[in-house]
Formats: C-alpha cells, sequence, structure tokens
C-alpha cells in the first residue's frame, strides 16, 4: 500500500509540472505606422515609427526562465501603400538607419528577434520594439486623387504576421528553428499624399534700343510642379503699375515704357489675374517639372529717356 501511495504521489507531481509549463505563453500587439502628410514631388524620403508590445508570462515556479520571441513579417518587401489602383513604395526595418529590413523566416529574410527573461518580482514582463518604416523617395509621380489630399494604406493582417517564441532553460535557439506559428499581431500602415505645388521662374530680358519706333518681343519661363492629378492656376500681378492691363517698365528717376505679357505667341491673349479680360493659364500636375512660356511684348512707343527699365512681376499658383 506504501509503495502504490508514492506512485500515486509521484503521478500527481508530474501533473503539476505539466500545468506549470503549459502556462508559459507570450503576445504581441503592434501599432499603426502613419507617415503622416507625404509630398511626392519633393523626391524626400519620410519616415515614422511604430511599436510592437511583446509580453511573456510564466507560472511561479518554471525551469525554462527564458523566451526566444521571433516576430515574423512576410509582405513582400519593398512593400507599397495603396488607394484603389495607385500605389507607393514604403518599407519597414528593424534600425533607425534602414539598413536591415524586416522579415521572415518563412520567406528567407532576418525576422526581429528578442529575448526575454522570468522577472525577480512577478511572473510576467513586458519589453517594447521599435519599427522604423520609410517611405522612399523619387518617386514623383505617385498621384492624389479627386484634386485631394488622399489616403494610401496597408493593412498588415494575420496573414502577414507571425508570432513564433519557445521557452527555454539555457542556450538560446534561433528564430530559424521556430517555424510554428502561435499567434498574429496585425496592424496597418498610412500615409497621406498631399496636393502641393512648386514654381520657379526665368526673367524676360528685351533687348537693348536706342528708339521704340518698332515692337520688341521677347520670352521666360514659369516651371510648374505639382502633385500628379492636381490642378492649378498661374496668376501673374500688375507690377509696379498695378493695372494688369497696363503694364510699365520704370525708370529711377522717371519715366516708363508700356508692355505686355501674354499666354500665346500671338500675343492676343494678356497674363494676369483674371481680371479685366486677362487669363491665368491652367493645368493638371504630372509630377513632373512642366514649363510654361511666358511672352513679353513692348509695343512701338515714343522713346522715353535713356537708361534701364525694369518690372517685378509675381507668380501665384493656386491648387
Amino acid at each position: 500500500m506504501k509503495q502504490l501511495s508514492l506512485l500515486a504521489l509521484g503521478f500527481l507531481l508530474c501533473l503539476g509540472l505539466t500545468s506549470s509549463a503549459g502556462a508559459q505563453t507570450c503576445s504581441a500587439s503592434a501599432s499603426s505606422i502613419n507617415f503622416g502628410s507625404v509630398s511626392p514631388i519633393s523626391n524626400n524620403a519620410v519616415n515614422a515609427t511604430g511599436t510592437i508590445s511583446v509580453t511573456c508570462q510564466w507560472p511561479a515556479i518554471t525551469f525554462t526562465p527564458n523566451a526566444l520571441v521571433c516576430l515574423n513579417l512576410g509582405a513582400p518587401s519593398p512593400r507599397e501603400l495603396k488607394h484603389g489602383g495607385q500605389q507607393m513604395q514604403y518599407d519597414l526595418y528593424q534600425d533607425p538607419a534602414h539598413s536591415l529590413t524586416w522579415g521572415s523566416i518563412y520567406n528567407g529574410t532576418t525576422p526581429i528577434s528578442l529575448t526575454l527573461s522570468k522577472p525577480a518580482t512577478g511572473n510576467s514582463v513586458t519589453q517594447v520594439v521599435t519599427v522604423y518604416g520609410q517611405v522612399a523617395g523619387n518617386q514623383p509621380t505617385v498621384p492624389s486623387v479627386g484634386n485631394g489630399n488622399t489616403v494610401y494604406r496597408q493593412e498588415i493582417g494575420g496573414n502577414w504576421t507571425s508570432l513564433n517564441y519557445l521557452f527555454y532553460p539555457i542556450g538560446a535557439p534561433s528564430c530559424v528553428s521556430l517555424i510554428l506559428s502561435v499567434g498574429a499581431f496585425p496592424f496597418s500602415v498610412v500615409a497621406t499624399v498631399i496636393n502641393n505645388c512648386s514654381i520657379s521662374t526665368s526673367n524676360i530680358n528685351f533687348a537693348t534700343v536706342s528708339v521704340l519706333s518698332t515692337a520688341l518681343n521677347s520670352t521666360g519661363s514659369i516651371t510648374a510642379r505639382c502633385t500628379n492629378g492636381d490642378a492649378y492656376r498661374i496668376a501673374l500681378s500688375a507690377g509696379t503699375s498695378g493695372n494688369v492691363v497696363a503694364r510699365q517698365l520704370q525708370r529711377t528717376g522717371g519715366g516708363a515704357v508700356n508692355y505686355q505679357l501674354y499666354v500665346d505667341a500671338n500675343h492676343t491673349t494678356a497674363w494676369g489675374d483674371g481680371t479685366q479680360g486677362t487669363t491665368m493659364p491652367t493645368g493638371v500636375g504630372s509630377g513632373n517639372p512642366q514649363v510654361l512660356t511666358v511672352y513679353g511684348r513692348i509695343p512701338a512707343q515714343t522713346t522715353p529717356e535713356a537708361g534701364v527699365y525694369s518690372d517685378v512681376i509675381t507668380a501665384t499658383i493656386t491648387f
């Protein structure tokens, strides 16, 4: 009978150890990653970060106080944020230098790995991992939609994330050996492509003449660069005369020369601010530079006193 009692006690102790081992678990949850406003025409990369919170729990008594946790991300690299059929490339990295892409053992790339150990007091520990995202630069033709700021998104679901872990006493295993997924940690990645424009100009220089007995023509240019799909218009100010239909080149000390700016080579449609019969050229951005020619003309007129005559015109792009 004593022998039977010892066997029964041994069996109960084995059950207790099995229960303790089964209480060891790890879980992970990820924050969203939001790049905020992205202007493709800047050609600049945009960075953002997110976090993954990993928690491991142990029973009060354990012989495996360490846990290797492997966070696998299987979404193809480079990754894509999408809006309908449009896409913008980005990627996720394990380091702030964006040199080590976050990957997965299932496609032969490198997952995020971390080791958690049972604390001296308490039965659980949480570690937060930073994930580094970067929208690639040099994507000028990424479009906005509907002539407004446009949200691009990728939902990283459970089919692309895998939580693998193993508790061990000493001698850490490797992530490659942990092929069984025991959880997922879905999250979203978001960026807002903004409507944006920039302009630059070149001067209009008329020839040096002695008399203004015939018309003088010259050209300059305005280069507009707007987000792909972004409608814009460009206005030209009146200059120092204050009148878009009666512009004047003026000389320091007095004197003026009448001139006008046009949208066409025939000098028939004055380029202004939309008032007094002037027009403002319009266009739709492509993400690449678009050059608009400005046609200047000085009509024949009474020649004023000799000197240098000039005017300053402000070009304003509205989008």
